[in-house]
């Protein structure tokens, strides 16, 4: 993506949701939000896990202010509208009510829904029957183009970085100068968009490309966006769970 990357203004982290059955079948998840894109048991154990996680890397970096920045409402939890990952993100509210007796309340965030494949939303490629459409999901998959929009009915990855440097933006605006710490729950290719604008060098295949599927988070994965004292913008956070 050319132009400069947004430059948070505060510590974030994103988090990819559970596993679903969908997953386990290679759909086009995008923004179906039915049956097979709900949290199966491999991601409700994995929603658990990552909870533990989550809590224990805040507390590493943030210490006793942790507790502060709950208290006062400046631990910040932002979710997807879609299923799975609000179900992700109620795993580490219950976790942090049980070890802090807080409850936190989420904010939905339209922006962090994953990208849209349209009219192929949910479907498994031997499911789609346009030929056009299944080569061009062999070709995003095989070569990453990032301009593919699903035959004017979806989003092409291009629009997510737009949608994802929007998000971005608005909240260094929202949270410049200010003490908080904001945890994500969101969507692999999205997840891939906020992690590109931010300047994840992990994301970049030569000079010019983003590999937003090469590196692309596991499911119930948490990745530092951006971590206040340190030099670089997006880091990982060791964590036991495999990706799926």
């Amino acid at each position: 993506m050319k132009g400069p990357v947004v430059h948070l203004e505060f510590p974030m982290i994103i988090v990819r949701h559970g596993e679903t059955d969908g997953n386990r079948r290679n759909v086009l998840h995008g923004q179906a939000n039915g049956p097979e894109n709900q949290l199966n048991e491999t991601g409700k154990e994995q929603a658990k896990q990552l909870a533990i996680n989550l809590f224990a890397e805040l507390n590493r970096t943030f210490g006793p202010r942790l507790a502060e920045l709950a208290k006062s409402g400046n631990l910040i939890l932002l979710t997807s509208p879609l299923k799975r990952a609000r179900d992700t993100a109620q795993f580490f509210i219950d976790y942090v009510k049980e070890e802090m007796g807080l409850l936190l309340g989420p904010q939905v965030q339209e922006d962090l829904r994953e990208i849209s494949f349209g009219k192929i939303d949910g479907l498994a490629l031997d499911e789609i029957e346009d030929k056009e459409l299944r080569g061009l999901v062999v070709r995003y998959r095989t070569t990453q183009d990032a301009t593919i929009n699903w035959q004017g009915t979806g989003e092409s990855f291009v629009d997510t970085l737009i949608r994802a440097k929007r998000l971005l933006q608005a909240l260094n605006r929202r949270y410049q100068g200010k003490d908080v710490v904001v945890v994500s729950f969101t969507h692999g290719t999205f997840g891939s968009s906020l992690r590109a604008v931010a300047g994840d060098k992990g994301l970049a295949k030569g000079a010019n490309m983003i590999a937003f599927r090469d590196s692309i988070l596991g499911c119930g994965v948490p990745h530092w966006l951006w971590k206040q004292g340190m030099e670089s913008q997006a880091h990982n956070i060791p964590s036991p769970t495999k990706r799926a």
